[in-house]
Formats: structure tokens, C-alpha cells, sequence
């Protein structure tokens, strides 16, 4: 067979073959019978001086057996995309050597050989570039789920570990030092946890603050205690900075109750956010409480949207009371989700909702049904009263809220001073100027303005100086100790004293022993609110304690 024909044979092969670095034998089969080959391998290297210079090089054996031994009858070179550099190891039968002529027909070989392999290796950049984090070069989420499939089909998968962690601060960090220097830090740290795994573990980057790892079991602890502490460095004004970052984990130490690869991530995620957002620790592993927990939460964001157009949350008063008349002087509107047959209380759904931007919209319900309340009473001739409506300071960011209260209101043709907007008060800066700006939006709307849980958390003296509110409601704790003292009439006759100088009112919640009551008297607060007098009740009862107007 002439060279022609051969070489035509080759390239129809070449062409129609799967692209992968190795070739079929038939490929050059008749070549090598023409040249006399007895071996060809490739050694695939990167150049001096790139990023991956140190990489290992790869041999891919093309034809015949890879050898070891003795030099090579011709090496051919060739320079490759991405600082790749390929060497063709070439051995000839019986130490053949070829003519001119013969070299430079092989040198062509070589050329649709190095074609071949160009093509092979951008298929592989792309396919590499789809499973890879841009910033880090570490797994994505697909690298990972690809190494945790293999390790799960091959049976080994109860070896391991699933690790998911978040960077603790790392938001702080790239705004100190700005954005390309955060994602240079970013990098340092890939870096840096990448030569903690070994051959058979991954580490991968899902992108932001976030990072999955399968660990083998052995090793889980070693890596918690890696994770606590690594350390980098920034830039800032030419100037090198060492600090650790820290991460906070979760860990699903994998079991035969793993029945699919998408657990390893799902399960060490609801663990990180345990340990983030409940248990507030450096890492927790998962159990069957916290899945529960977890599964309940869940829960609630998915369901909220459907049970607040479904009136599954129900509005239930409790009165304030004037403790010299008796009389029913107020109320607070208080929420209850009654949801698949269960009484969910405010404890269990706020602060998840709080956490998930969505607390505004149930905030919002309960302002329209307390107005429709008092709309009601109204046109059955029953004398209102002024019914104060809890918000949530992760309201404030909701745009034109006060706009929103005030339109509201008037929508149900009531009187603006017949509703009372409760807040918490809150220790941040931010938050305390959103703070006073909505309270002030509300005071020159003629709504009155409490705050609440006075005394407690962020609360504050300063609160009466620099907040424009009508109330405060003094908390449970202050008047909660078995026997109450001096010390406790000392501390709420000053408070009173200062709000009532001031020109703030007092109510005192959690009221539930007439010694209480005796004490807050003593101290000129009067009008309470707590089991004493009621629990939180239905519109329906809550309207015929109305109409009778006191207690005794």
C-alpha cells in the first residue's frame, strides 16, 4: 500500500473517531508498517513559567506499547493551546532509521496527530470550564455531583463525609479591601484548602462565600479544624495583610439512607444552615431532630404565600386594660396560623419569615384585618378602641411603608389615631436611622407609635430621647421576679417618671398577678395588658368584651 493510501486511511479514521487523546490501532496500523514503528506515545507537559507548570506530565500511549527503556528513535515536538507542550515519543523495529524523505512524509503524521489532539484538548477546556468554579478553578456544583456520582456507583461512597461550609465575614473582607482584591483573597484561600484533599476527595466551590467538600471519615475532623483557621492575605496600600478566614459547617456523615448524589449536597447544606442560623456554632453534624426542624421551616416558607391568600392566618386581640376603671382601653392584634389542622404560634413562623424577606406581607395582612375589625364595630355601633399592630424592623427596608400603612388606613375610612404601629427597638445604626425616619413619617400621619419590649435586647434609654413614639411597653421582665422588690419600684418609677416627662405614655405587658398590678399602680403606670385580664382572643370574643367595656 503507497503512502498516499495509507495516509488517506488514517485521516478517514482520525475523523471519524470519537475524540479522546487515544486512537484506535487501525489508525495506524498500515502507517506503522510503512515506517517501521514500534511504539508512539505522547508526553503531555505544561511550559516553564505557567500557572500550571508544576502539574505532573501526562503520557498518552498512541500506538504500541509505552516504553521506559532507551532513547527514542525520534522525538517530535509541538506546541499546544493553553501552554500545553506535547513530546511524540517515536520507537522504530530493529534500529531503523528513516530517509529524508521518510522523515518529512512522518513529520506530517505528526502534524494531523497534534490536530487531532488540539481538538481533543479544547473539547476538554470546555468540558472542564462547565464543571469548574470561573474564579477559583475549583469543582462547581456539577465537578462535585460528578465525583460524588462516581463514588456512589462504584459502591466506596459510605467512606466519605459530606462537608458543606460558608466563609464567616467574607462580605466585610471584600469591602475592606475592595472587589478585585477580594476576589484575589477568594483565590488565596482555593488555593490554600484545595491541597488539603487528597487524590480520592474533592473540595469545590459553589460560588460566593459557599463550599462543598467529600472528605473521607478519618480525615472529617482534620479538615473541620483546617477550615476554623486558614490563613491568606490581602493587598491594601501596598501593604500585606495576614488574617485567617473562618467557616461555619455542616456535616453529613453519609449513611445507607443517602438514596441519591443530590443528598450529599442537600443534607450537609440543611446542616450548615443549622449551625449558622440556629445553633450558632463553628459546625454541627446532621440528626434526625435537626431534619425535622429543618423540614418544619421549609415547610413554612413554602406555604406561606398560599396560607396568607387562603386566610389561614387568623387575627386574635388581646385587651389593654386601665387598672384604676377596669375599662378596655386598647388592644393588640396578634397573629395565629392555623395551618393543617396545627395552632402555629408567632415564635414559630416570624423569625423564619424575618430571615426570608417575608414577614412585611403577613405585617401588612394583619394591619388590613385589624382595620376591617374596627371598620366593623364601627358600622354595628360599637365604640372602638385603639388597636396597635406589630412591625418587624426588617420592615424598614420595605420602600414607602409608612405610605403604605397611611393608605391603608384611609382605605377603610376609620380614623388614623384608632391604630397604634408597634416596633422593637434595634441597636444598629442603619436600622436606627430607617428607624426614625418611618417613626417620624408615622407621627406627622397622626398614627401613633409604640415601642416595644422596652427594657429588653437593643432597648435602650436613649430610646426615649431619640425616637418620636407615643409609647413604650415596659417588658414582662421587669415585673416577672416571684416577690417583687424595692429594686423593682425603684427602676420602673424612673422609667415612668423620664417617659412621662417626656410626653410618653406606659403600658406594662405580661401582667398576671394582681401584685403586679398593685406594683405598677404604685409607680403610675396604669394601663396594662396580660393573663390577669385576658388571653388573646378571636375578633368574635374579643367584640363581646367590648361591648360589655370593663372588667371588674
Amino acid at each position: 500500500m503507497t503512502f498516499d493510501r495509507s495516509f488517506e486511511n488514517f485521516v478517514q479514521i482520525l475523523s471519524e473517531e470519537e475524540v479522546t487523546p487515544e486512537i484506535s490501532p487501525s489508525a495506524l496500523a498500515d502507517l506503522s508498517k510503512e515506517f517501521f514503528v514500534r511504539s508512539i506515545f505522547s508526553i503531555v507537559t505544561f511550559r516553564p513559567g505557567s500557572d500550571k507548570a508544576s502539574e505532573p506530565p501526562k503520557i498518552i500511549p498512541l500506538c504500541g506499547p509505552v516504553i521506559t527503556e532507551g532513547k527514542p528513535s525520534y522525538v517530535f515536538k509541538s506546541n499546544m493551546s493553553g501552554d500545553r507542550v506535547i513530546m511524540y515519543h517515536v520507537y522504530l523495529q530493529d534500529d531503523k532509521r528513516w530517509n529524508d524523505e521518510e522523515y518529512k512524509f512522518f513529520s506530517i503524521i505528526i502534524d494531523v496527530l497534534s490536530f487531532h489532539m488540539e481538538r481533543f484538548l479544547l473539547l476538554n477546556v470546555v468540558k472542564t470550564s462547565a464543571m469548574t468554579q470561573y474564579l477559583t478553578g475549583l469543582p462547581n456544583s456539577g465537578g462535585f455531583i460528578s465525583f460524588v456520582t462516581q463514588k456512589f456507583e462504584s459502591g466506596e461512597i459510605m467512606k466519605y463525609d459530606s462537608i458543606c461550609f460558608n466563609l464567616k465575614s467574607f462580605g466585610l473582607i471584600s469591602r475592606r479591601y475592595g472587589g478585585p482584591e477580594g476576589d484575589e483573597i477568594m483565590k488565596r484561600y482555593a488555593n490554600t484548602i484545595k491541597n488539603f484533599a487528597e487524590d480520592d476527595e474533592i473540595i469545590s466551590h459553589f460560588g460566593g462565600d459557599n463550599y462543598t467538600a467529600l472528605i473521607k471519615k478519618d480525615r472529617t475532623k482534620k479538615f473541620l479544624k483546617f477550615i476554623s483557621a486558614v490563613p491568606v492575605y490581602g493587598m491594601k496600600n501596598d501593604k500585606k495583610d495576614e488574617f485567617n478566614i473562618s467557616a461555619v459547617a455542616g456535616v453529613y456523615a453519609i449513611d445507607e439512607s443517602m438514596k441519591n448524589p443530590g443528598q450529599a449536597i442537600s443534607r450537609a447544606s440543611m446542616a450548615c444552615n443549622y449551625a449558622k442560623n440556629i445553633a450558632n456554632k463553628p459546625y454541627v453534624f446532621v440528626n434526625k431532630a435537626m431534619s425535622t426542624r429543618i423540614y418544619r421551616q421549609k415547610q413554612i416558607e413554602d406555604r406561606f404565600e398560599e396560607a396568607l391568600s387562603g386566610d389561614e392566618f387568623r387575627i386574635y386581640l388581646q385587651p389593654k386594660v386601665d387598672t384604676v376603671t377596669g375599662k378596655i382601653v386598647g388592644a393588640e392584634s396578634l397573629a395565629r396560623w392555623f395551618c393543617n389542622g396545627l395552632v402555629l404560634y408567632p415564635t414559630e413562623f416570624v423569625p423564619i419569615l424575618e430571615r426570608e424577606g417575608m414577614v412585611v406581607h403577613l405585617d401588612l395582612y394583619i394591619l388590613k384585618k385589624t382595620c376591617e375589625f374596627i371598620r366593623s364595630w364601627m358600622d354595628k355601633g360599637i365604640e372602638p378602641v385603639q388597636v396597635s399592630v406589630n412591625f418587624s424592623r426588617k420592615d424598614l427596608e420595605y420602600k414607602n411603608l409608612a405610605k403604605e400603612i397611611m393608605d391603608i388606613i384611609d382605605s377603610y375610612g376609620i380614623d388614623r389615631n384608632l391604630i397604634e404601629i408597634e416596633v422593637t427597638e434595634t441597636a444598629s445604626e442603619g436600622e436606627r436611622v430607617l428607624m426614625t425616619s418611618f417613626l417620624s413619617n408615622l407621627k406627622e400621619a397622626s398614627i401613633a407609635t409604640a415601642i416595644d419590649d422596652f427594657g429588653t435586647g437593643y432597648s435602650s434609654l436613649s430610646t426615649l430621647r431619640d425616637f418620636p413614639v407615643s409609647v413604650i411597653k415596659i417588658d414582662r421582665s421587669f415585673i416577672n421576679n416571684e416577690e417583687l422588690n424595692k429594686s423593682d419600684e425603684i427602676v420602673l418609677k424612673s422609667i415612668v417618671a423620664m417617659a412621662n416627662e417626656l410626653g410618653i405614655s406606659v403600658v406594662s405587658e405580661g401582667v398576671e398577678r394582681p401584685d403586679q398590678t398593685k406594683l405598677l399602680q404604685s409607680v403610675g403606670c396604669n394601663v396594662v395588658q396580660g393573663f390577669l385580664y385576658d388571653n388573646p382572643m378571636p375578633m368574635e370574643d374579643f367584640e363581646k368584651r367590648l361591648e360589655k367595656g370593663s372588667y371588674n
